[in-house]
């Protein structure tokens, strides 16, 4: 039998609009010029787009396998006046740019030598080959612009449809193979799958867990934030750390419970932010997220986050509108209202009380301080310490008064300090 004809549909969705745009038949028509007289396609779309497409989900990167040679591709392309770029040759990728959509094309490989981190491939013409290197079996699924979807390891589409997270073939060899695959299959959980985790799959994981600390900090990262970033990021935080994957996350200052609350209040109120969840997950301790940086790479917009959401929840609560107002004034718009679902889960402010402060949020105009360093000078006051030690104090009263204290009351504190 030809493996490589003898694929046929498993199911036909609608044509999706990124199958047919223009962009899409102009590049599968260059590349069907490669072909020739073969009946087998030139390309298809793989992995995410078909998965995502199956799930109902939005597609944002369009990926396609060919058994055409990466040189064949770029001359194909080329030939067309399509903009092509050599984005990873030595592992069969090159990226076809029109008309500002991105397609990135790899042609169907074998490993020939794993390290955990990276591969050494050799092309093939083979689908089948092809999908058997891959991570999942939901993610060795193809389609073709007509929307006929091919299920090479004939798991493909049972496991999407049961929410399954399963490595093709033997879990451990997959591992082996990548070790970032260990937290993929974590990630893939949180938002393909369903309640059951493959126990074959979890006890590979969490023979290898030690491999994860052999991985770039950057590839980490990106899983662990995907993680993060979830639904319900403590329900697969809980099974992880269960199973000794990233242990050294679960500080003892971590309240599941906790994060369990504050995402539900993001999503509620529309208000999902990642500093404020890694920062709860951290046990609200700096000093665990320094500890974490061992493993992750945190943004500095993300570490700015995360120490004024700090210090917002160290002022007075947000269970009343001066205090609100408060925040806002010192702290922007931002981090009060992340200060303000923490606080929720929290019980330090009631849920009744929640529409009426994102609402001050969302619509208070912030005031100036009416008060300058030119005003004391002029008012008596030598430039030095004691200037901004006075002005920083008709500061706090004049936000103690919840900024109704006019220039004149503030002039009239002044003297008195004088």
């Amino acid at each position: 039998m030809n493996e490589r004809l003898e694929l046929k549909p498993a199911r036909t969705i609608p044509p999706q609009e990124w199958m047919t745009s223009p962009a899409a038949h102009r590049l599968l028509a260059a590349l069907e010029k490669g072909q020739g007289a073969s009946r087998e396609p030139a390309a298809l779309f793989v992995g995410g787009c078909v998965r995502n497409a199956l799930f109902g989900r939005e597609v944002d990167d369009i990926d396609l396998a060919t058994p055409l040679t990466p040189e064949k591709v770029m001359d194909l392309c080329k030939a067309q006046e399509i903009t092509v770029i050599p984005t990873g040759l030595k592992h069969g990728t090159v990226t076809a740019v029109i008309d500002g959509t991105h397609f990135e094309i790899t042609t169907l490989r074998r490993d020939v030598e794993t390290d955990g981190r990276r591969a050494e491939v050799s092309f093939t013409q083979n689908w089948i080959e092809d999908a058997q290197r891959r991570d999942f079996t939901m993610n060795t699924l193809l389609a073709d612009p007509n929307g006929n979807v091919y299920d090479p390891t004939g798991q493909g589409i049972e496991d999407l449809d049961a929410g399954r997270i399963r490595f093709v073939g033997d879990p451990v060899k997959r591992i082996q193979e990548d070790y970032l695959r260990i937290l993929r299959f974590f990630r893939f959980h949180a938002i393909y799958g369903g309640e059951e985790f493959e126990l074959d799959a979890l006890r590979a994981c969490r023979a290898a867990s030690d491999k994860i600390a052999t991985l770039s900090r950057e590839r980490i990262t990106q899983e662990f934030f995907k993680i993060m970033a979830s639904d319900k990021p403590r329900r697969i935080l809980d099974i992880m750390f269960e199973n000794n994957i990233l242990k050294d996350f679960s500080f003892l200052e971590y309240e599941p419970d906790a994060l369990d609350h504050l995402c539900y209040a993001q999503k509620r109120y529309g208000l999902v932010s990642l500093p404020s969840r890694l920062y709860v997950q951290a046990g609200m301790n700096l000093e665990n997220i320094k500890a974490m940086e061992n493993l992750i790479l945190f943004p500095k917009v993300f570490l700015k986050d995360m120490q004024a959401i700090k210090g917002a929840l160290s002022q007075p609560d947000l269970s009343c509108a001066s205090a609100v107002r408060a925040g806002i004034y010192r702290f922007g718009r931002t981090i009060t209202a992340q200060a303000l679902m923490i606080e929720l889960t929290q019980d330090r402010v009631v849920n009744a009380f929640a529409p009426t402060a994102l609402q001050i949020i969302q619509t208070w105009e912030i005031p100036e301080f009416p008060v300058t360093g030119e005003d004391l000078l002029e008012a008596g006051i030598k430039a030095g310490p004691l200037l901004g030690q006075t002005l920083e104090e008709l500061e706090e009263e004049w936000i103690a008064s919840d900024f109704n204290m006019t220039p004149d009351e503030l002039y009239k504190s002044l003297k008195k300090k004088l």
